[in-house]
């Protein structure tokens, strides 16, 4: 084993307890109340996930390279997993399905969901639509303090003269 290989392995095996310790503490934590906390945490798994990518590039050895890739590829589910329980809620299991909610019920909850999302982003539209109206304004007013200051250069250029040639004058 070449010592790069032996330390891209020994850099799979941190990375490997970095997730772990992620998904444990995730696994503690409510997914309504620590929604933000939960999201953060999958934010550094997706990272360390992308090292772990690095890492296996090293990997020469077919059956390791091949074990690494497993690995990589559950842990990449697990996050999904965990991304998609914070933004939805957790899975139902076949035998309480149809013990929390009816199919209509599911359907009203879930336009509900695509109501509130449609109306963030018709929210996040206008604010968009704001911001550049009022960067449109700010342009212009740059613009014109810039007209304003050149003349107002000009006007000090010509004022300077005056004065250079009155101080002579009286000079003289």
């Amino acid at each position: 084993v070449r010592p790069s290989q032996e330390l891209a392995s020994m850099a799979l095996a941190d990375n490997y307890e970095e997730l772990n310790s992620i998904f444990t503490e995730i696994k503690g934590l409510d997914a309504k109340s620590d929604k933000s906390k939960i999201e953060e945490l999958l934010e550094d798994a997706t990272e360390i996930l992308g090292d772990v990518e690095i890492n296996m590039a090293s990997i020469k050895d077919p059956a390791k390279k091949k074990e690494a890739q497993e690995k990589y590829n559950m842990y990449q589910r697990k996050i999904k997993a965990e991304k998609r329980k914070t933004l939805l809620g957790p899975e139902k299991t076949e035998g309480n399905k149809g013990a929390d909610m009816s199919g209509v019920a599911k359907s009203r909850q879930g336009l509900d969901k695509l109501n509130k999302a449609k109306d963030l982003l018709a929210d996040t539209e206008e604010v968009g639509q704001k911001v550049l109206s009022d960067l449109a304004i700010q342009k212009e007013q740059i613009k014109r303090s810039t007209a304003t200051m050149k003349e107002t250069n000009k006007e000090l250029s010509v004022a300077q003269k005056l004065a250079n040639k009155m101080s002579r004058w009286w000079r003289a």
